[in-house]
């Protein structure tokens, strides 16, 4: 078969709204709505796409559904390499590079013969080098690894380029790997009708029904599109670029993949970095873990300029929600549909506090947020729960890892007793049972959320502000990892964790250069400086109104879209 795919350079910018619009029209596009942790947008850059007709990666799925594997199982797949460019603003403005492809089962344990393609990115080391290739392994899930390279992510693969090749990988299901699992249609939740987590799961239980359905009638197996299988993958990538062993580096969900492949496959790794860690049984997250971030945000502020912003900033969400939970507010706003009313409870206001927490710059508008909404002005709230109500079907990517995943009876106990005390109950994990059902796609055996062990070098990262990801996950995993270090970022949240300060890519780029284990360490971030506020309209109109709801800044950590 004819390969339609090509590689161009572009130089317009694009936004990670209308890019997610655009990927459902017939093009593949490798854009900054795929990085591993939410970004501001003003760190992101179009860099590239990569243009497949949507139908003839339909018509290779299928040609591939009945193509007998070429290769019996202990030969390396052949990977196809095509030249690219990437643009970087960072160093030299363009750095060649390889995409490859390889085929590998998508079920392994059922003895299937069908195949499946994976893509990655081969960035070439600045000379000649012995170590290991280093293979990033991106967040999400469903997040593209290859679309990490249109954000600041890409600085930190430029700098460990010094000692090996960098490997960016799409994991199976997303970014450019075939099949890329997305789903087709689009959420419509009336303006008028305040939302809340039934109407919520249902409708992603609708939608994932019909999804699965779509995809299964196209022969994919989807709930082989798991953290064990990718695991496998990562083994057969090593095996197709003829090295004895390589390197990880992992982000937020990627850690989770990357603790698998640690499991089945210690003696071919040579070292691993993972940046805010999710272990075996973390993929469903504690309610408590927001909080503790929300109470920490506070101690922050109360040790600035004004001590009793700590103390307003609290009060404020406890007053909000209170009234958004005793009478919803009605919010006139433009929607698809023509001028009407936005309909805000509780569930709105949840969501839209986890996205302000997501970033060290969204955090700063807290305060200044929740003052307005305190004096009675709903606007910031209304603009990002009006995009959540008209967005994307969510593809399998985001919950078929998370469904095969599970979590342990003792996990789904803790999290539902802390859910009833949570200040923000409704922010939790929306991949629950009855989704998953939906999909179709069973938890793992136990055996994959037990703690993993190893004597692999490794250096766990994690912020003190993410309360996605926390301390608290990275010390658990380490207890069985004797030779794991922690490195702990003061101030550091789950956006560009890792990222954004040189001393924590230095630290980075150290460890993978070898040498003796590294002692825990802890990395000190400026401080938070919160914006003042002023005014309702004020506060509306501020360079940063808008963050959360999509806009200049981090885009909205919608229920749809995790």
């Amino acid at each position: 078969m004819k390969r339609t795919t090509r590689i161009e350079r572009v130089t317009t910018g694009v936004t990670s709204d209308e890019s997610r619009r655009r990927g459902h029209d017939g093009i593949t596009h490798v854009s900054a709505a795929t990085a591993a942790f939410p970004l501001p947008n003003a760190n992101r850059r179009k860099l590239f796409e990569v243009y497949t007709p949507w139908t003839a990666a339909f018509l290779l799925g299928v040609w591939l559904s009945g193509v007998a594997a070429a290769e019996s199982s202990s030969a390396s797949p052949r990977i196809e390499w095509q030249p690219m460019t990437i643009v970087s603003s960072w160093g030299v403005p363009t750095v060649r590079a390889e995409i490859g492809r390889i085929r590998v089962p998508e079920n392994r344990a059922s003895g299937s013969t069908r195949q499946i393609e994976l893509a990655f990115v081969r960035i070439p080391a600045l000379k000649p080098s012995s170590r290991p290739p280093i293979v990033w392994l991106s967040g999400g899930p469903g997040d593209s690894g290859i679309g990490d390279l249109d954000t600041p992510a890409l600085r930190l693969f430029l700098e460990l380029r010094r000692s090996a090749d960098v490997i960016v990988l799409d994991q199976r299901g997303t970014g450019l790997s075939v099949p890329r699992l997305d789903c087709p249609g689009t959420f419509h939740f009336p303006m008028g009708v305040v939302l809340d987590r039934e109407r919520a799961v249902r409708a992603l239980e609708a939608a994932a029904r019909a999804c699965s359905e779509r995809w299964r009638a196209q022969g994919v197996d989807v709930a082989s599109y798991n953290a064990r299988e990718s695991a496998e993958d990562v083994e057969d990538l090593r095996r197709a670029l003829g090295v004895p062993r390589v390197s990880l580096l992992a982000g937020s969900y990627g850690t989770h993949l990357a603790l698998a492949v640690v499991r089945a496959h210690d003696d071919r790794l040579d070292r691993a970095v993972l940046i805010g860690v999710v272990g075996p049984d973390h993929l469903r997250t504690r309610p408590s873990d927001l909080d503790a971030e929300l109470a920490a945000v506070a101690r922050i502020a109360s040790a600035g300029r004004d001590r009793q912003k700590a103390i307003d900033l609290l009060t404020n969400i406890r007053t909000v929600r209170d009234r958004l939970a005793a009478q919803p507010a009605s919010v006139p706003i433009k929607g698809p549909e023509g001028e009407g009313a936005i309909a805000l409870g509780p569930f709105d206001l949840d969501w839209f506090t986890k996205s302000l927490l997501s970033s060290r710059e969204t955090i700063a508008h807290l305060p200044a947020v929740f003052e307005a909404m305190a004096s009675g002005d709903f606007r910031e709230l209304a603009s990002a729960s009006a995009l959540w109500r008209s967005s994307a079907a969510p593809s399998a990517g985001r919950f078929t890892p998370r469904c095969a995943a599970g979590l342990s009876r003792e996990r789904a106990i803790l999290v539902e007793r802390e859910r009833q005390v949570a200040a923000f109950p409704d922010a939790t994990d929306l991949a629950d049972e009855r989704v998953c059902r939906a999909w179709g796609v069973e938890p793992l055996p136990d055996d994959f959320r037990a703690p993993v062990r190893s004597e692999l070098p490794m250096l766990l990262v994690s912020g003190t502000l993410d309360g996605v990801t926390p301390e608290s996950n990275a010390a658990e995993v380490q207890r069985s990892l004797p030779r794991a270090s922690l490195l702990v970022i003061e101030g550091g949240t789950h956006s560009l964790l890792g990222f954004g300060e040189a001393a924590s890519r230095d630290a980075i780029v150290r460890f993978f250069e070898g040498g003796a284990r590294a002692s825990d360490r802890r990395i000190a971030l400026t401080a938070i400086e919160f914006e003042r506020f002023q005014s309702p309209v004020a506060a509306r109109e501020s360079r940063l109104a808008g963050m959360a709801s999509g806009g200049s800044g981090s885009p909205a950590a919608s229920p749809f879209q995790f």
